[in-house]
Formats: structure tokens, sequence, C-alpha cells
């Protein structure tokens, strides 16, 4: 539901990014659960919430066990979640970034079918990023929005994207279509 951007101040209060629409998620007395970011060794560690404040348009929380800075620094990065039975239900159409994430991205009309797997959103201020991994290892950063996003396909763990025209190629080496003009 949130991410741990990094601490605010000396008494352990956090500076929080909310993935989640409604701000009740972050409500004194609720249980998050910490979890460590990808690469990073750990387990995920419940605590409470006990204050919660906005402050210059940021959400700033403090956590049960986090009471000075250096326990808030060790915990920046860190995911917040809560027990799936607690999210609100989705109107159609509508996904948890947890739901897409590890999809299958795929571009049937382009000459390189398949762009790999989505592996993280990323927030920018226009609209998000969406960091896909290519087989080859290389990594595309595609604009997620309703030009480039066809269908999202739960089922199967399957995205379909129009990403802009020259996109694949810059990432991709040799996925330009063939040119009938130099007789390929």
């Amino acid at each position: 539901v949130g991410e741990i951007l990094r601490p605010h101040g000396v008494k352990g209060e956090l500076v929080v990014r909310s993935f989640a629409d409604s701000p009740s998620i972050f409500q004194c007395g609720r249980t998050l659960r910490l979890a460590p970011p990808a690469g990073r060794p750990g387990h995920s560690i419940a605590h409470t919430v006990t204050a919660r404040r906005s402050h210059s348009g940021a959400l700033l929380l403090m956590l049960s066990g986090i009471g000075d800075r250096d326990a808030a620094e060790s915990v920046r990065g860190f995911l917040l979640r809560i027990p799936e039975s607690d999210l609100p239900v989705l109107p159609p159409g509508e996904f948890y970034r947890r739901q897409i994430i590890g999809c299958r991205v795929l571009a049937p009309d382009t000459p390189h079918p398949v762009l790999g797997v989505l592996e993280d959103i990323l927030d920018t201020p226009g609209q998000e990023i969406w960091r896909i991994l290519h087989e080859s290892g290389r990594e595309i950063l595609m604009p997620a929005n309703p030009q480039t996003v066809a269908a999202i396909d739960l089922e199967n763990a399957a995205i379909t994207v129009t990403p802009p025209p020259g996109l694949v190629e810059v990432y991709i080496p040799g996925a330009a279509a063939p040119d009938p003009a130099r007789g390929e």
C-alpha cells in the first residue's frame, strides 16, 4: 500500500509514498507489514501506525518500534503491506500494482512481440513508467497510459501494449522492422 521514502526528523517519523487511493489505509492503530525491497535480505515485520500527519503535501507516519532517525533510516525503501483481505475491492478495469508486476508484456503488432516481464512501476509527475526486463537482460522503460496499454489479462498474467513508434528499437538492437526499400 506504500513505500518508505526516507526519515523525517530525529524521532523516527517516516515519509511515505502511498499507493492507496484512501488515506484511511494508514489510520492509527492499523498494523502494517514492512517488507524489504527486492534484493535486500530480510523478512517482513509487523508495526502499528501510532501517528499520521501530512506535511508539505507528504504523508508522514510514526510506527511502533521505530523511535529514532537511525531506526527510520534502516527501513528506507521498505514496502508497506496489509493483508489482502483488508484491501478494498477495485472497480472493473482497475488493478493493484502487485497484481501486474511479474506479468509478461506483449507487443503483438511489433517486430518484437514479447517485450519481457514487468519488473517495476516508476512514478513520474506526468505518468507511470513501466520497467520491463527483456529476456536479453536489457531494461525497457515504457510510458504506461491509455494509448500504450491495450489490455491487462490477470488470468494469463499478460499485458498487451502498443509501444510508441521507435521505443523498442532504442532498447533492443535488431528489433527494427525489415525495410522493403532496403531489400530487407
